[in-house]
C-alpha cells in the first residue's frame, strides 16, 4: 500500500491522508488551513471519485471543512465518523465560509455540495475498541482522542495491512476521557504496519502540569497589577477545557466569557460518554464538574456590545474569554480594540495562530497594534515529544509518520527521536513528511 499526504504532514492544518492499495482507496480526513483566503487538500481529481470511504477523526476546520469539495469533485459515498462529530461540522463550515469571505476569497464548493454529504456513524455500528465492516475487504476500530467530543483515533485493517491514525490526541484532558491505543482488542507487539502520529508540539517535552503553572502565573501577575486577560479561545474543546481551570484557580477574579462557550459546556452535558469519569484536576466526577460551573451564579455572559462596554467599565482585574482562538473576526478585534490601549492588559494566545492571522501578526509585532502585552502560552491538546515516544510504545508500527506540525519542527522530532534509540530495530522506520509525499508501507 502507500500513503499520499494531501496535507498535514510538514504543516498544521489540512490533514488529509489517503491510503491506496491494490484494491482500495482510503481517505483519513479532509481538512484547511487558515492562511491566505484559505488553503485545500492537494486533491487528485481522477482518484477522488474512487475514494472506498473516508474517515473523519473529528470536527475542527483542519480535519473536515474541505469535505463538501470532496463530494464536489466526484466522491459518493460514506463519511465514517461519530454522531457527536457529525452534529458539529456544520457550525465549522459557517465559520469557514465567513473566514473566506473576511479575506476576500471564495468557496470552491456550493450549498449542493453541502447537503451531498452522507455520514455513517461508528459509534452506532460498534462499540470502541471493537472490529467492524466499512465495506468488504476493509475493516476498522475506534477508540477516544481525549481532543474533544466526537473525536476518535482509527484503527483500519485492509489488504493485509494495518493502519493507526492518531488524529489529535491527548492523554492529558482535564475533561475528556481518551482510550489508549493499547487496549485495542487482538493487537499484537508489531501492531501496525503505518502509525500515522499527532506530533503538533514537536520537541516540546513539558507536561501538561507544567503548561499550566506557566499559565496560573502569567494571570496572576496581570490580575494582581489590576490588568484584564483576554483569551482568545475555540468554541470546543480547548475552550471549555480552560474556562473550567479558570474558574477552578482565580474564584475571586471576575469572568467574562462569550455566549458560545456557555453553548459548548451545556453541549458537553449531552453527551457524557465522552467525559471522564475521574478528573485529572479534582479526582471528581467531570460532568459533575461541568454541572457545577454551570451553576454558578457569578457567571459574566455579555449578550451585545452595551453589556461588554458596561463590564469593561466596571470591572478592574479580570479574565476575558472570547470564542475565536485566531482573532480573525470582527468582535476579536474589538476587544482587541477596548484592551491594547493599556499596558498592563494580556492578549494571551494558547494555541496555534497560522501565519497571517491577526493572532500571528501580533504575536510578531505587538508594538505595531497597541500597548498591551502580548504572549503564547500553550494549553496542551496535543502530542509533544514524550507522547509521541509512549504512542510509539504502546502501538508499535513498521513505519511511524509525524505529522500536524511544521516540517522543521517534525525533522528536530524525528532526529531526536532517533539519536534516543525510539527507531532502533531495523525495521522502525520514523517519518517526517511534507503535503504532496508519498510513502509505500
Amino acid at each position: 500500500m502507500n500513503l499520499k499526504v494531501w496535507g498535514g504532514a510538514g504543516e498544521h492544518g489540512r490533514s488529509a491522508y489517503l491510503l491506496r492499495g491494490s484494491r482500495v482507496h482510503l481517505l483519513l480526513d479532509c481538512g484547511v488551513k487558515r492562511e491566505g483566503t484559505g488553503e485545500y487538500p492537494l486533491f487528485e481529481p481522477d482518484v477522488v471519485p474512487k475514494l472506498d470511504a473516508v474517515f473523519l477523526s473529528h470536527a475542527h476546520e483542519d480535519h473536515s471543512v474541505a469535505l463538501p469539495l470532496l463530494y464536489r469533485l466526484g466522491y459518493h459515498g460514506e463519511v465514517w465518523t461519530t454522531q457527536e462529530t457529525a452534529a458539529q461540522v456544520d457550525s465549522y463550515l459557517e465559520s469557514w465560509k465567513a473566514f473566506t469571505e473576511r479575506a476576500g476569497g471564495l468557496l470552491p464548493y456550493g450549498e449542493t455540495d453541502r447537503g451531498a454529504i452522507r455520514y455513517r456513524y461508528m459509534d452506532e455500528v460498534a462499540s470502541r475498541l471493537t472490529w467492524f465492516e466499512v465495506i468488504p475487504g476493509v475493516e476498522a476500530m475506534w477508540g477516544r482522542s481525549g481532543h474533544m467530543a466526537g473525536a476518535v483515533w482509527l484503527l483500519i485493517r485492509t489488504e493485509g495491512k494495518v493502519i493507526f491514525y492518531s488524529g489529535d490526541y491527548t492523554a492529558e484532558s482535564l475533561l475528556l476521557e481518551e482510550d489508549c491505543p493499547g487496549q485495542a482488542d487482538g493487537q499484537t507487539e508489531s501492531a501496525a504496519d503505518l502509525a500515522i502520529m499527532d506530533a503538533a508540539y514537536g520537541t516540546d517535552a513539558e507536561t501538561q502540569a507544567d503548561k499550566l503553572e506557566q499559565l496560573g502565573q502569567t494571570i496572576r501577575s496581570v490580575v494582581q497589577q489590576g490588568g484584564k486577560v483576554l483569551l482568545p479561545v475555540p468554541a470546543a474543546g480547548r475552550g471549555q477545557e480552560m474556562l473550567l481551570w479558570v474558574h477552578r484557580n482565580f474564584r475571586d477574579t471576575p469572568i467574562v466569557m462569550e455566549p458560545g462557550l456557555l453553548s459548548g459546556l451545556e453541549r458537553l452535558l449531552l453527551c457524557p460518554e465522552w467525559l471522564r469519569k475521574r478528573d485529572i484536576g479534582t479526582g471528581g466526577d467531570a460532568k459533575g464538574e461541568v454541572e457545577w460551573l454551570l451553576g454558578r451564579d457569578d457567571l459574566l455572559i455579555p449578550v451585545s456590545e452595551d453589556d461588554r462596554l458596561r463590564l469593561l467599565a466596571e470591572l478592574g482585574a479580570s479574565i476575558w474569554f472570547i470564542t475565536d482562538g485566531m482573532m480573525q473576526s470582527e468582535y476579536a478585534r474589538w476587544y482587541y480594540d477596548q484592551l491594547s490601549g493599556d499596558p498592563g492588559n494580556l492578549v494571551l494566545l494558547t494555541g496555534h495562530a497560522s501565519k497571517g492571522t491577526f493572532a500571528d501578526r501580533l504575536l510578531r509585532q505587538p508594538d505595531l497594534y497597541g500597548a498591551c502585552d502580548v504572549k503564547k502560552l500553550r494549553y496542551k491538546v496535543h502530542q509533544g515529544r514524550e507522547d509521541v515516544r509512549r504512542m510509539m510504545a504502546v502501538m508499535p508500527a513498521r513505519h511511524n509518520v509525524l505529522v500536524h506540525a511544521a516540517k522543521e519542527e517534525t525533522d528536530r522530532l524525528r532526529s531526536l527521536l532517533v539519536e534516543e534509540g525510539e527507531s532502533g530495530h531495523a525495521k522502525v522506520q520514523i517519518h517526517s513528511m511534507s503535503a504532496g509525499e508519498e510513502l509505500p508501507f
